[in-house]
């Protein structure tokens, strides 16, 4: 009833009262000396009763607070992305939230829907098991539930999706493999999400199960600079070439493995004559994927081809070549070049069964000059309102070598991150929409309250 405004706050503040009830963590009334009991934290007895007593303040609610009845379901909404209630009142809360979510005329129908949507993911995945930073728990509040949050996939390619309270990596996963055109849940197993720090020198693998929110505030206090990135894993799926999104992102994942010659077998004698008219033929697609169209130099022909094998020949050989298969190459689009280039590799390598190597770890792209593009940042975007319509455009920290993410045998080089260091992993801003980049890496922001 004190955070509804319906009881005096007493030098406490509607943030305390929302940590007294949470209390996974340090709340703001613990940074001023003032005592908060922790109520669902500690007594699960008391978990239920929370949610009876919640939902009865916001069931016929007759309160002058204008309010009232709106901060009592964000309250909810908030318990819900936290804490089960017990398998006897579970069936009776999901009935009140769906009885409340299924008449649209009914003016807190929207975050009804959202509260379920949220005590189900609790009830599937465990609920939140980090304290909200206090900028997100400040935007709960509010009632603004959702942050726009930079991923990015091989090749530096961002995407900026809406990640809201209850968000696991599954979830991630499934929106950008969607995008790229993928339907069926085997093909969403072979995608991992990680969460990258320390400049590319600390890569960690989230399994599907956490919330992307939870892991967002923990690595932020360690290094506001992490990114999340999106990489293929497996390869028992044959490759596709009717998605853009799709080919570019493989293109951009295989290719430096090809460069650094991880996809090249060489036999005990040296290569035959019939081998190098295929590389020829590769280093003419990489030149047509990036879109052109003049005939290549022996320098640019240097940075397509291996380098043990391309120093098996003069550069003038080289060049010959891939100049005779330019007139081909150069009938194709970009996208076309690419999928070629893949085809090529799959139908040579077998790269959908098993490639050469596994990518032990995510490549860091070089950063762009921010004077002339703007600096890469970690998106922009609001909180938003829980159940409303928003239009969207868009264990322990794994070192260097680790077994579990570089097979043996195979070192890990981090790559330069460029002279603005880190990408930073997330920015809260006041619409959800992509804004004109800034002339210097943005810091997270908040919006003010509606």
């Amino acid at each position: 009833m004190k955070f509804m405004g319906d009881h005096p706050l007493r030098g406490q503040t509607e943030l305390d009262a929302v940590c007294t009830i949470l209390k996974l963590g340090t709340s703001p009334a613990a940074e001023r000396a003032i005592p908060v009991p922790q109520l669902c934290a500690e007594h699960e007895v008391l978990r239920d009763e929370v949610y009876c007593q919640i939902i009865k303040q916001v069931t016929n609610n007759t309160s002058s607070k204008p309010d009232s009845c709106q901060k009592g379901w964000r309250l909810l909404y908030i318990l819900a992305a936290y804490y089960k209630c017990s398998e006897v009142l579970r069936p009776f809360l999901l009935a009140f939230l769906q009885d409340a979510s299924r008449h649209p005329e009914l003016p807190f129908q929207g975050i009804a829907k959202a509260c379920e949507q949220n005590l189900r993911k609790t009830l599937q995945f465990g609920g939140r098991s980090l304290f909200p930073s206090s900028m997100e728990l400040r935007a709960m509040v509010a009632g603004r539930s959702a942050k726009r949050q930079l991923f990015l996939l091989p090749g530096g390619i961002e995407k900026h999706l809406k990640i809201k309270t209850c968000s696991v990596a599954l979830d991630v996963i499934e929106e950008l493999c969607c995008e790229m055109g993928l339907q069926h849940p085997e093909a969403f197993d072979e995608y991992i999400l990680f969460v990258v720090t320390d400049r590319g020198q600390s890569v960690r693998p989230l399994t599907r199960r956490e919330y992307v929110l939870d892991v967002a505030a923990e690595t932020e206090r360690r290094d506001a600079s992490y990114t999340f990135w999106c990489r293929r894993v497996v390869w028992s799926q044959p490759l596709k070439f009717d998605n853009e999104l799709y080919v570019t992102v493989h293109y951009n994942q295989v290719l430096p493995d090809y460069l650094k010659g991880l996809f090249t077998v060489l036999p005990p004698a040296r290569p035959g004559e019939q081998h190098f008219p295929h590389v020829a033929k590769l280093a003419a697609l990489q030149h047509r994927a990036k879109d052109r169209h003049h005939l290549p130099t022996a320098r640019e022909v240097q940075d397509y081809v291996p380098p043990q094998l391309f120093r098996l020949l003069k550069a003038q050989s080289w060049l010959h070549m891939v100049t005779q298969h330019m007139q081909q190459a150069q009938a194709l689009s970009a996208h076309q070049a690419r999928a070629q280039f893949l085809e090529l590799q799959q139908q040579r390598h077998r790269l959908a069964v098993h490639p050469g190597r596994q990518p032990e770890r995510p490549q860091l792209p070089q950063q762009r000059d921010p004077r002339r593009w703007g600096a890469v940042r970690g998106g922009t975007g609001s909180w938003t309102e829980p159940g409303s319509t928003v239009r969207c455009d868009g264990p322990s920290p794994q070192r260097a070598g680790s077994p579990s993410l570089a097979p043996a045998g195979h070192r890990w080089h981090p790559p330069s991150l460029g002279p603005l260091g880190g990408v930073p992993g997330g920015t809260w801003a006041t619409r959800l929409v992509v804004a004109p980049p800034p002339p210097f890496p943005s810091r997270n922001r908040w919006p003010s309250s509606r």
